[in-house]
Formats: C-alpha cells, structure tokens, sequence
C-alpha cells in the first residue's frame, strides 16, 4: 500500500503536463489566429468560459496530488 501514493502522485505530474500542453497549445494557436489582440481576449472578464475550462483543465492534476497527500497521512497515522 505504499506503492499507492507515489502513483497518484506520478499520475498527477502526468496530468499536469498534459494539461500545460492543452493549456499553452491553445493559447498558441489563439496568439496565432488572433495575434497580439488574444491578451486582451484572454484577460477579458466577461469571457469566463476560457477561465472555467482551464480551471476543468487542471483539475485531474490537482486532484491526484491531494489523493495522494491524503494517502500519504492516513499511512502515517497507522
């Protein structure tokens, strides 16, 4: 059962990395499209849709490392 926590934790590097690629792709390909114009679009509040996404984004990373934080205290108590 050891073994457990360290796996959530690689998994959520795993996650993490696919969810900067997702991240920084798609900002590229906006900055591309758009060009210098996508900061603006990007930091406009009304567009909560692009922040509510990369917020879902990130949240399979998040998740594992707490999982794995979580598992790690209960092994410690016992």
């Amino acid at each position: 059962m050891n073994d457990l926590p360290r796996v959530f934790r690689m998994l959520g590097w795993v996650f993490l990395a696919v969810a900067i690629n997702i991240v920084l792709i798609g900002v590229g390909v906006l900055w591309m499209k758009v060009g210098p114009a996508a900061v603006g679009l990007l930091l406009d509040p009304a567009n909560a849709v692009i922040w509510l996404t990369t917020a879902l984004t990130f949240a399979p990373a998040v998740g594992s490392f707490y999982a794995a934080r979580l598992l790690r205290r209960r092994q410690a108590a016992d």
